[in-house]
């Protein structure tokens, strides 16, 4: 019985201090931190009108083995408002056009100890960011292309 109580008056304490600590020191009446929008290096760009996408990724294959694969970093440039905000509410399906445009090139048109061409990549991925919007008027910007080679064992 001895043990239990200074355990329960320790837990009856941290109990009452969560909340204190918590609400930013009990009765201050500071606001809230609001989170901080991302830095430029984060976003690659300060502007607004930029949507960044993930890096996408696909296989070269030629002649039935694995030629290596084509690592793309972009973004969107989109001044309209209203079609950046239609283009955000549908990233998932431009996500999947521009991943569909880069494996159709890489297993098409891409040949072996080549670099790769961005003049076509971007007209392919242009071409298939267009017909997920519905308009032209989204502005597909590359920022790497990279060929890795498989390693040799």
């Amino acid at each position: 019985m001895r043990i239990t109580a200074p355990i329960l008056a320790m837990a009856l304490f941290v109990a009452l201090a969560v909340p204190a600590s918590a609400s930013g020191g009990g009765g201050s009446s500071a606001p809230a931190q609001q989170q901080e929008p991302a830095s430029i290096q984060e976003r690659l760009t300060s502007a607004e009108t930029y949507i960044p996408m993930p890096a996408f990724q696909a296989g070269v294959i030629q002649r039935n083995s694995n030629q290596g694969t084509i690592v793309v970093d972009m973004g969107l440039d989109i001044p309209d408002a209203a079609l950046r905000r239609h283009a955000q509410l549908n990233a998932p399906r431009i996500r999947d056009a521009l991943r569909t445009a880069l494996a159709n090139y890489s297993s098409v048109y891409y040949r072996v100890r080549t670099p790769p061409s961005p003049t076509e990549l971007t007209r392919q991925m242009q071409v298939a960011v267009d017909r997920v919007l519905g308009a032209p008027g989204a502005r597909v910007l590359l920022a790497n292309i990279i060929y890795q080679r498989p390693q040799q064992q």
